[in-house]
């Protein structure tokens, strides 16, 4: 039994939109990693204002590009089980 959503749409609709989402992501991304791996961590003025680690940065900007690749594999497979 086909589901609403298989029989609304085009056959070529489906691919079109993954890959335009899949661009897109990747995009926006690449702008997330490029700014954090730009930004040096200063001193501030005030030492009483902690310096965010570096490590922390980088983890909180690998783990989303993990789940997105995540995500975007299982909309893959679930898109060619049929």
């Amino acid at each position: 039994m086909n589901s609403p959503i298989d029989s609304s749409l085009p056959t070529t609709l489906g691919p079109v939109l993954f890959w335009a989402a899949v661009i897109a992501c990747s995009v926006a991304q690449w702008f997330i990693l490029r700014a954090v791996f730009r930004t040096l961590p200063t001193a501030p003025a005030n030492s009483d204002i902690p310096v965010p680690r570096r490590w922390a940065e980088i983890v909180q900007v690998i783990l989303p590009i993990a789940g997105l690749v995540a995500l975007f594999y299982g909309a893959w497979r679930a898109m060619h089980s049929a």
